[in-house]
Protein backbone atom coordinates (compact mmCIF):
# COMPACT_ATOMS: atom_id res chain seq x y z
CA UNK A 1 0.00 0.00 0.00
CA UNK A 2 1.16 3.36 -1.23
CA UNK A 3 1.90 5.81 1.43
CA UNK A 4 1.39 9.30 -0.73
CA UNK A 5 -1.73 10.79 -1.73
CA UNK A 6 -2.35 13.38 -4.33
CA UNK A 7 -3.80 16.86 -3.71
CA UNK A 8 -7.10 16.76 -5.09
CA UNK A 9 -7.23 19.72 -6.57
CA UNK A 10 -3.81 19.94 -8.61
CA UNK A 11 -2.38 16.05 -8.24
CA UNK A 12 0.57 16.89 -6.80
CA UNK A 13 1.53 14.15 -4.53
CA UNK A 14 1.57 14.61 -0.84
CA UNK A 15 1.38 12.76 2.05
CA UNK A 16 -1.34 10.68 3.89
CA UNK A 17 -3.63 12.38 6.15
CA UNK A 18 -1.94 12.64 9.89
CA UNK A 19 -2.07 10.24 12.66
CA UNK A 20 -1.45 11.41 15.59
CA UNK A 21 -0.13 9.79 18.53
CA UNK A 22 -2.97 9.52 21.65
CA UNK A 23 -2.87 11.60 24.42
CA UNK A 24 -1.77 10.71 27.65
CA UNK A 25 -3.14 13.31 30.14
CA UNK A 26 -5.88 15.38 30.63
CA UNK A 27 -7.32 17.63 27.53
CA UNK A 28 -7.98 21.31 28.19
CA UNK A 29 -11.72 22.43 28.69
CA UNK A 30 -11.61 23.37 25.17
CA UNK A 31 -10.87 19.58 24.33
CA UNK A 32 -7.52 20.26 23.26
CA UNK A 33 -5.47 16.99 23.74
CA UNK A 34 -2.72 16.49 26.61
CA UNK A 35 0.84 15.10 25.28
CA UNK A 36 1.98 13.83 23.33
CA UNK A 37 -1.09 14.86 20.92
CA UNK A 38 -0.46 18.73 22.04
CA UNK A 39 3.02 19.04 20.49
CA UNK A 40 1.75 17.44 17.32
CA UNK A 41 -0.64 20.12 16.43
CA UNK A 42 1.40 21.35 13.47
CA UNK A 43 1.48 18.05 12.11
CA UNK A 44 -2.49 18.32 12.12
CA UNK A 45 -2.86 20.12 8.42
CA UNK A 46 -0.57 19.79 5.50
CA UNK A 47 -0.14 22.06 2.54
CA UNK A 48 0.17 21.26 -1.17
CA UNK A 49 3.53 22.06 -2.47
CA UNK A 50 2.03 22.30 -5.86
CA UNK A 51 -1.05 24.71 -5.06
CA UNK A 52 -0.95 26.14 -1.56
CA UNK A 53 -4.34 24.11 -0.55
CA UNK A 54 -4.07 23.65 3.04
CA UNK A 55 -6.68 20.72 4.33
CA UNK A 56 -5.61 17.73 6.85
CA UNK A 57 -6.37 15.60 4.08
CA UNK A 58 -5.56 17.47 0.71
CA UNK A 59 -6.73 14.02 -1.01
CA UNK A 60 -10.49 15.18 0.22
CA UNK A 61 -10.56 18.50 -0.67
CA UNK A 62 -13.98 19.30 -2.73
CA UNK A 63 -12.78 20.55 -6.61
CA UNK A 64 -14.81 24.06 -6.11
CA UNK A 65 -11.62 24.62 -3.64
CA UNK A 66 -9.69 25.79 -6.42
CA UNK A 67 -11.19 29.50 -7.21
CA UNK A 68 -10.47 30.08 -2.82
CA UNK A 69 -6.61 28.51 -2.74
CA UNK A 70 -6.74 31.06 -6.30
CA UNK A 71 -7.83 34.05 -4.60
CA UNK A 72 -6.40 37.26 -3.56
CA UNK A 73 -6.93 37.07 -0.10
CA UNK A 74 -6.26 33.42 0.20
CA UNK A 75 -2.63 34.31 -1.08
CA UNK A 76 -2.37 37.10 0.68
CA UNK A 77 -3.04 35.70 4.28
CA UNK A 78 -0.22 36.26 6.59
CA UNK A 79 -1.54 35.70 9.90
CA UNK A 80 0.22 36.35 13.34
CA UNK A 81 1.70 34.30 14.51
CA UNK A 82 3.16 32.77 11.14
CA UNK A 83 1.97 28.99 12.73
CA UNK A 84 -1.78 29.91 12.56
CA UNK A 85 -1.43 30.68 8.79
CA UNK A 86 -2.12 27.25 7.97
CA UNK A 87 -5.27 26.99 9.99
CA UNK A 88 -7.11 30.25 9.11
CA UNK A 89 -6.01 29.22 5.07
CA UNK A 90 -7.95 25.89 5.89
CA UNK A 91 -10.68 28.13 7.26
CA UNK A 92 -11.30 29.86 4.25
CA UNK A 93 -11.58 26.23 2.04
CA UNK A 94 -13.42 24.35 4.83
CA UNK A 95 -16.80 23.31 5.32
CA UNK A 96 -18.75 25.91 7.19
CA UNK A 97 -19.44 23.28 9.83
CA UNK A 98 -15.36 22.92 10.46
CA UNK A 99 -14.98 26.73 10.22
CA UNK A 100 -14.98 27.11 13.83
CA UNK A 101 -12.79 24.01 14.62
CA UNK A 102 -9.62 25.71 11.96
CA UNK A 103 -10.13 29.20 14.24
CA UNK A 104 -9.77 27.09 17.20
CA UNK A 105 -6.43 25.44 16.55
CA UNK A 106 -5.13 28.85 14.95
CA UNK A 107 -5.86 30.15 18.57
CA UNK A 108 -4.24 27.15 20.08
CA UNK A 109 -1.02 27.64 17.57
CA UNK A 110 -1.09 31.53 19.07
CA UNK A 111 -1.34 30.22 22.81
CA UNK A 112 1.86 28.21 21.88
CA UNK A 113 3.38 31.70 20.26
CA UNK A 114 3.09 33.21 23.23
CA UNK A 115 0.44 35.72 21.50
CA UNK A 116 -2.55 36.19 23.87
CA UNK A 117 -3.63 38.69 21.65
CA UNK A 118 -3.76 36.63 18.72
CA UNK A 119 -5.40 33.46 20.50
CA UNK A 120 -8.11 35.58 21.72
CA UNK A 121 -8.76 36.88 18.45
CA UNK A 122 -9.22 33.49 16.84
CA UNK A 123 -11.39 32.55 19.73
CA UNK A 124 -13.96 34.90 19.34
CA UNK A 125 -13.79 33.84 15.51
CA UNK A 126 -14.48 30.71 16.19
CA UNK A 127 -17.37 31.35 18.46
CA UNK A 128 -18.77 33.50 15.78
CA UNK A 129 -19.04 30.47 13.57
CA UNK A 130 -19.54 27.80 16.48
CA UNK A 131 -23.11 28.12 15.33
CA UNK A 132 -26.12 26.35 17.36
CA UNK A 133 -24.60 23.38 19.77
CA UNK A 134 -25.27 20.05 19.14
CA UNK A 135 -25.38 18.68 22.82
CA UNK A 136 -24.17 19.62 26.19
CA UNK A 137 -20.66 18.58 25.14
CA UNK A 138 -20.70 20.77 22.42
CA UNK A 139 -22.11 23.64 24.27
CA UNK A 140 -19.32 23.38 27.60
CA UNK A 141 -16.44 23.94 24.39
CA UNK A 142 -18.66 27.30 23.52
CA UNK A 143 -18.55 28.19 26.81
CA UNK A 144 -14.68 27.66 27.25
CA UNK A 145 -14.28 29.34 23.67
CA UNK A 146 -16.01 32.34 25.18
CA UNK A 147 -14.58 32.55 28.85
CA UNK A 148 -10.83 32.62 27.59
CA UNK A 149 -11.97 35.11 24.63
CA UNK A 150 -12.88 37.76 27.44
CA UNK A 151 -16.48 37.20 26.58
CA UNK A 152 -17.42 36.51 30.61
CA UNK A 153 -21.33 37.65 30.21
CA UNK A 154 -21.92 35.43 26.71
CA UNK A 155 -20.32 33.00 28.58
CA UNK A 156 -22.65 33.14 31.67
CA UNK A 157 -25.36 33.66 29.31
CA UNK A 158 -24.82 30.57 28.11
CA UNK A 159 -23.89 28.45 30.94
CA UNK A 160 -27.64 29.64 31.97
CA UNK A 161 -29.09 28.46 29.00
CA UNK A 162 -27.60 24.82 29.39
CA UNK A 163 -27.99 24.68 33.09
CA UNK A 164 -31.65 23.07 33.07
CA UNK A 165 -30.65 20.34 30.47
CA UNK A 166 -30.30 17.12 30.91
CA UNK A 167 -26.33 16.11 31.62
CA UNK A 168 -24.44 13.96 33.10
CA UNK A 169 -22.71 14.48 36.79
CA UNK A 170 -18.99 15.48 34.77
CA UNK A 171 -20.77 17.66 32.89
CA UNK A 172 -22.54 19.29 35.98
CA UNK A 173 -19.15 19.49 37.48
CA UNK A 174 -17.69 21.17 34.54
CA UNK A 175 -19.90 23.55 34.19
CA UNK A 176 -19.86 24.29 37.74
CA UNK A 177 -16.05 25.05 37.21
CA UNK A 178 -16.70 27.14 33.99
CA UNK A 179 -19.34 29.54 36.73
CA UNK A 180 -16.94 29.61 39.13
CA UNK A 181 -14.14 30.75 36.95
CA UNK A 182 -16.33 33.22 35.15
CA UNK A 183 -17.60 34.58 38.01
CA UNK A 184 -13.49 35.51 39.34
CA UNK A 185 -13.04 37.01 35.81
CA UNK A 186 -10.35 34.06 34.95
CA UNK A 187 -10.14 33.57 31.11
CA UNK A 188 -6.64 31.34 31.43
CA UNK A 189 -6.33 27.99 30.21
CA UNK A 190 -7.49 24.79 32.43
CA UNK A 191 -7.29 21.10 32.15
CA UNK A 192 -10.40 18.94 32.20
CA UNK A 193 -9.27 17.42 35.35
CA UNK A 194 -9.08 21.12 37.07
CA UNK A 195 -12.96 20.61 37.05
CA UNK A 196 -13.27 16.91 37.90
CA UNK A 197 -13.08 14.92 40.87
CA UNK A 198 -10.61 12.22 40.91
CA UNK A 199 -10.41 9.94 39.54
CA UNK A 200 -10.57 11.61 35.76
CA UNK A 201 -10.30 8.47 33.89
CA UNK A 202 -12.10 9.39 30.94
CA UNK A 203 -10.55 13.40 30.01
CA UNK A 204 -13.94 14.30 27.99
CA UNK A 205 -17.38 15.35 28.13
CA UNK A 206 -20.22 13.16 27.76
CA UNK A 207 -21.75 13.78 24.71
CA UNK A 208 -25.46 15.37 25.73
CA UNK A 209 -28.77 13.99 24.38
CA UNK A 210 -30.69 17.78 25.17
CA UNK A 211 -30.31 21.16 23.25
CA UNK A 212 -31.00 24.62 24.44
CA UNK A 213 -33.62 26.59 22.66
CA UNK A 214 -33.26 27.58 18.98
CA UNK A 215 -31.67 30.70 17.67
CA UNK A 216 -30.27 31.58 21.18
CA UNK A 217 -26.13 31.09 20.40
CA UNK A 218 -26.92 32.86 16.93
CA UNK A 219 -27.98 36.13 18.64
CA UNK A 220 -25.50 36.28 21.21
CA UNK A 221 -22.63 37.77 18.40
CA UNK A 222 -25.51 39.85 16.39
Amino acid sequence: MSNTSHCALCGTPCPPRYRPPAPEISPDLDLRPGEPTRSTLSKWVQTCQGCGAVAPDLGQLPPDSVAIVESEAYLDLHARPDTATPFLRYAMICREGDRAGAYLQAAWAADDAEDAEAAVHYRREAAVNWGEPDGVESALRLIDLMRRAGLLKAAEECCGVIAGDAMDERAEAILAFQRARIADGDTGRHLMSSALRPPARMPHVAHGKAKSPPGFFGRLFK
